[in-house]
């Protein structure tokens, strides 16, 4: 499955930490189609640390898949029951044999039997359908591994599996640059050796500020990343969640420029 966004050499999910409405996804597909970005990012279920908004659920769905797949852009949302798998999966097929989806699995989902029975659902869904999973939230080299050998006992293709590093909860280790989450590069790029998948960064929840999310894309430049999953929202001050970490459209567009420049100094030359 071709997933690379037209003329990046890493993949690039942008898009807002949630689904607000119908406009506001309008205006996030027409700002990243004009960056080149064909995947956009927008999850209708938010798990919390404390109580608050959990999103649009399972009724933004259509709105999703609607807003992106007729304008060839590929959505991308966190799921976290079977039942999300399934309503996912009846969903895309009605978009044809040709529509693209992106799901994860974010750092709080570690309950091995619900992520088999995701996995399971999924591999019986479509097969426009990639399969992503973040690491969780403690530092633990061999469950993160784990989770990979779950998913895939169940059946689910290598070939629409993808990993995503999003750092690990700091709680006593000093983090004097105040990271959301600490990230581990080298822990990363074992286990996309081990496991021979795409491994994606997301410095969103890594970094927890705009500026920090900006500082953790300078310095994964220098690990073979096969993507970046970043949150952008038109107007961050009043997202609904995750409003400190979510990008300006500016501010991701130079991050894009960053991550072009191998392809642009290949075609100068």
């Amino acid at each position: 499955m071709k997933l690379l966004n037209s003329g990046m050499e890493k993949m690039v999910i942008a898009g807002p930490c949630a689904l607000e409405s119908r406009e506001q996804l309008k205006a996030c597909v027409q700002v990243l189609k004009k960056m080149g970005v064909s995947m956009v990012r927008a999850s209708l279920w938010k798990p919390r640390t404390q109580p608050g908004w959990e999103g649009l659920g399972w009724m933004s769905l259509p709105v999703l898949l609607e807003e992106t797949l007729p304008h060839n852009m590929i959505p991308a949302t966190e799921i976290i029951t079977a039942e999300h798998a399934l309503m996912v999966v009846h969903a895309l097929e009605h978009f044809g044999p040709n529509a693209q989806m992106i799901v994860w699995l974010g750092s709080r989902n570690q309950n091995h039997l619900e992520q088999k029975k995701i996995a399971k659902i999924l591999a019986t869904g479509p097969e426009g359908i990639t399969f992503m999973f973040k690491n969780q939230m403690w530092d633990d080299e061999r469950h993160w591994h784990g989770i990979h050998e779950h998913i895939v006992a169940e059946g689910f293709p290598r070939e629409r599996l993808m990993i995503c590093h999003r750092g690990f909860c700091p709680g006593k280790i000093p983090n004097h640059k105040g990271y959301r989450n600490l990230p581990d590069f080298e822990m990363s790029m074992r286990i996309k050796e081990k496991t021979g998948l795409r491994m994606l960064l997301d410095p969103s929840h890594i970094g927890g500020t705009q500026e920090n999310v900006l500082e953790i894309c300078r310095q994964a430049s220098e690990y073979n990343f096969d993507g970046y999953l970043i949150e952008m929202h038109s107007d961050p001050e009043n997202a609904k969640t995750d409003a400190k970490q979510q990008l300006t459209p500016g501010q991701l567009e130079g991050v894009l420029s960053t991550l072009r420049l191998p392809i642009y100094s290949k075609e100068v030359a």
